[in-house]
């Protein structure tokens, strides 16, 4: 197996951690680009790869496990949360109730199951920006021609929701998240340190 290169100079040290400082902010404003579903499938590819370049910089700057292991944790969290945080948030704060109609009903297997996916429309013929519920709204009893009452986006950015979805613990997600992000770039800083004891003895 080949071992990743690692840093002959605290000048690279320095230059390496500095590109990786822009990590975690990027990695967040990838996974609420990956809220609006026109942008999801990019939103989380480029995040994955922001997130895994991220990690190299810091393995290379400062080959250290726990550094490591911890910023695959706050990583993972920092692509996985934004993109529903925000989704709840503008659900619960400015979602606009509204009647649809199950136009067509798609059954798929997953991993665990059968999964379904639901086109839908407004009943009062007004245009709906996404217009599809995922296999968490759309379960097996939606039938075409039966109608829901969901949560719009005003803006049009995040998909419909189903008026019963439960939010709650949003504002501590909310609150955790300037938590995850702050750790995670303490985690950058911290490898420019370990790496910079190497060459300056300190």
């Amino acid at each position: 197996m080949p071992r990743i290169a690692t840093v002959t100079s605290s000048r690279k040290v320095r230059r390496l951690t500095t590109i990786a400082f822009f990590g975690p902010p990027v990695i967040v404003g990838l996974s609420l680009l990956a809220a609006n579903p026109d942008w999801s499938g990019l939103g989380l590819v480029l995040g994955t790869f922001a997130l895994i370049a991220t990690l190299l910089l810091m393995i290379t700057a400062a080959p250290n496990g726990w550094l490591i292991v911890g910023g695959v944790i706050l990583g993972i969290a920092a692509l996985s949360v934004p993109g529903p945080l925000l989704q709840a948030e503008v659900m619960v704060h400015q979602g606009q109730r509204v009647e649809v109609r199950v136009t067509s009903v798609k059954r798929y297997q997953g991993k665990h199951g059968p999964e379904y996916t639901c086109l839908v429309e407004r009943v009062d013929g007004k245009p709906l920006e996404h217009a599809e519920l995922g296999n968490d709204s759309c379960d097996a009893p939606m039938e075409v021609g039966q109608t829901e009452d969901v949560l719009i986006d005003p803006h049009g950015w995040t998909a419909p929701e189903l008026t019963e979805t439960d939010y709650s613990g949003i504002d501590i997600a909310a609150w955790a998240l300037p938590v995850v992000l702050g750790l995670f770039e303490l985690l950058v800083w911290l490898s420019r340190r370990v790496g910079l004891r190497r060459f300056e003895g300190r």
